[in-house]
């Protein structure tokens, strides 16, 4: 009998070895191709996407001086955007919850980039206001796009990493940051032009280009996709399909309406996180070319500099990422980022006045905010699951971004009322750390609350209804 039962345990471990053998070697190579096929692309999109964040504060190295633009106007400007980004971001996606991703980012791109060459032609700080303005409308929807596209395509076991990939374009794109300099340089007084026009419509072209890409490579699920073969399409559909309650929080469609999306708990505290995460990544990102300048040195070094942060958080963001998703841990990673970028920006405040320290407290900096980055952006889809998510991702991205407004204008009335930019990197500090104390308590509480110790409800908010 011991013999026998031996006999049928072993055969049965073998069977689950090979079982499990055959559906890892069908999980390296989907995840593999999908990878392949799709992640360049979005890097791509996404650098193209930072070119356009940041041209403006290359551009108003020169720019502002021309139209007379003064600091605060120009912090008015620049964060004015959000204004209509963040209205416009969950009727986007709502859209794109009808449509698909395919179209609507293919929309996405083409309009916003016709507004940024369109930019070239503003001659006062009012009408370069409105031309913001409406880059917020065209530009709304993107990155909760790109993310929903993600979940769409990504278990939850390679999504950590994955968005990292994605977000470490957005480093990468600060090496262009000299490139952006070079032309204004370059191209200033060519057939009679300023340089800071040739730069807003030489990078308002690469997205009208990649819309029409977009639309020809990508598909809006992994049943279309015709470089999966049958079972790696069928392992996919059924591994997203069995992760999705569990994300939702509960089974039934109620549970992930699109309303029920932005009026989740778990979504208004996230939203609070990322709108103090959002001052300190945009007043930093949009000021740091004159931060720099102020270091006495050339343009074309504000270039180089300026990339410095950026280029360094990308190594450190895409381990850290992997160790969350090694570990299905999403929320304190981002607090221990948090954190760090507290840190570097505190030792940038104390030194401003020295060049190497304070870009090594910047540094520091931008390797927690972009480490940071990559977690909050991944922790929705851990709670919420298809249109839902799409409006959860909205909700967040597009409110939060609020602060993407406030950090650019808060640092121009610092700028002009102080004559330096010490106090904005100590509040760029604070408001970062306040994220991960926000960030902390969130994950205690739905911790105790997912031990019942609380009656805290882990779905949406009793007014929620189905549509």
């Amino acid at each position: 009998m011991r013999f026998a039962r031996s006999i049928k345990t072993g055969v049965k471990r073998r069977g689950i070895q090979v079982t499990s053998t055959a559906t890892t070697d069908i999980e390296r190579r989907t995840i593999r191709k999908i990878t392949i096929r799709m992640l360049p692309l979005v890097g791509l999109c996404y650098i193209v996407l930072y070119l356009d964040r940041l041209n403006i504060s290359v551009a108003a190295l020169t720019m502002n001086e021309e139209l007379g633009i003064t600091a605060s106007a120009f912090g008015l400007a620049a964060g004015i955007f959000f204004w209509t980004y963040t209205v416009v971001e969950v009727p986007s996606n709502y859209i794109l919850g009808k449509v698909g991703t395919r179209i609507w980012v293919t929309r996405i791109m083409i309009t916003w980039g016709l507004v940024t060459i369109g930019t070239a032609f503003v001659h006062s700080a009012t009408s370069l206001s409105v031309a913001r303005l409406l880059l917020g409308i065209a530009e709304a929807g993107f990155s909760p796009a790109m993310l929903f596209f993600a979940a769409c395509w990504f278990p939850k076991k390679q999504r950590g990493t994955a968005v990292a990939m994605m977000f470490s374009a957005i480093c990468v794109s600060a090496v262009l940051t000299p490139l952006l300099t070079h032309i204004l340089e370059w191209t200033d007084g060519l057939a009679g032009i300023s340089g800071w026009r040739w730069l807003f419509v030489m990078t308002g072209i690469p997205p009208v280009v990649l819309g029409f890409v977009w639309y020809r490579v990508v598909r809006d699920s992994p049943a279309r996709a015709t470089f999966l073969d049958d079972d790696e399409k069928s392992w996919l559909a059924e591994t997203l399909k069995r992760e999705a309650p569990d994300q939702a929080g509960e089974g039934s469609p109620r549970h992930m309406s699109f309303v029920s999306g932005i009026l989740n708990w778990r979504v208004a505290v996230l939203t609070v996180v990322f709108l103090c995460f959002t001052f300190s990544l945009y007043g930093y990102q949009f000021w740091i070319p004159q931060i720099v300048k102020n270091f006495g040195v050339t343009n074309n070094q504000v270039g180089w500099i300026s990339a410095i942060p950026p280029l360094l958080a990308i190594g450190p963001m895409l381990l850290w990422a992997r160790h969350s998703d090694r570990t299905q841990e999403r929320v304190g990673h981002f607090c221990v980022a948090a954190v760090t970028a507290a840190a570097g920006f505190t030792i940038a405040a104390v030194f401003l006045s020295e060049p190497v320290m304070a870009m090594v407290g910047f540094s520091i900096a931008g390797i927690g905010l972009y480490s940071a980055m990559a977690m909050i952006m991944v922790i929705p889809s851990t709670f919420l699951t298809g249109a839902a998510l799409a409006a959860g991702l909205a909700f967040i991205n597009g409110t939060g971004n609020f602060g993407g407004y406030l950090g650019p204008h808060v640092t121009g009335l610092i700028k002009e009322s102080t004559g330096s930019f010490t106090l904005a990197a100590a509040i760029f500090a604070v408001s970062i750390l306040t994220a991960a104390v926000i960030a902390f308590i969130f994950k205690q509480v739905t911790e105790s609350a997912a031990k019942g110790a609380t009656g805290i409800p882990k779905g949406p908010l009793p007014t929620a209804t189905a549509h």
